[in-house]
């Protein structure tokens, strides 16, 4: 098993555990519906060009997605990513739940795991990307660190935030685990469709 951290950072403002997940990686890499959001414009500015990101839409590709993020990792020597995006409030107003994001994110780092190393990952522990991303770690025993602002704080879909505790989180992840585990042993074309 990876090691698996779940901290909150010092502010109960964003801003800075999207910081330190940008500067703590050696890419972040950002999937979103709407890349034009306060949170994705201000995750562009903290990683600077150590930044790659995706317009997620109906004809989105995760083998095409996948490629381009393995052709970056292998041509800047990457070896830790920052997984970043829309939250659940974002993404739940173009049809796409949590369920279905972590299945998407799964299928297209899975990809890219087959051919490039993933050493860590960080996220910022936000619902919807963010999410998906510690959940693909969790679930693939890769080395994770999951950092949310003060009170580990997060907004659903109502886009409210909402102060937690880290048991709360934990729970969240190992819950998806199991239902992408679940997912991914269903044969169902329906079940599979993609839903952005």
């Amino acid at each position: 098993m990876g090691s698996f951290k779940i901290q909150e950072s010092q502010s109960y403002k964003y801003s800075p555990r999207t910081y330190f997940n940008a500067k703590s990686s050696d890419l972040t890499i950002a999937f979103a519906v709407d890349l034009t959001t306060a949170g994705e414009l201000l995750t562009h500015r903290a990683a600077g060009d150590k930044y790659l990101s995706f317009g997620l839409t109906d004809d989105s590709d995760t083998l095409e997605i996948a490629k381009s993020i393995i052709d970056r990792m292998k041509k800047d020597n990457v070896k830790t990513l920052n997984i970043a995006g829309n939250g659940i409030y974002t993404l739940s107003k173009h049809g796409c739940n949590q369920s279905f994001i972590n299945f998407f994110i799964f299928k297209i780092l899975n990809e890219v795991r087959s051919e490039v190393n993933i050493e860590h990952i960080f996220t910022g522990g936000q619902t919807g990307v963010d999410l998906a991303g510690a959940v693909f770690a969790k679930y693939c025993k890769i080395n994770a660190t999951i950092t949310l602002p003060k009170g580990f704080i997060q907004r659903f879909e109502d886009k409210k935030d909402i102060i937690q505790s880290r048991e709360d989180i934990e729970d969240q992840i190992n819950f998806w685990c199991d239902d992408l585990s679940k997912r991914l042993n269903c044969k169902s074309k329906e079940q599979h469709k993609l839903c952005l």
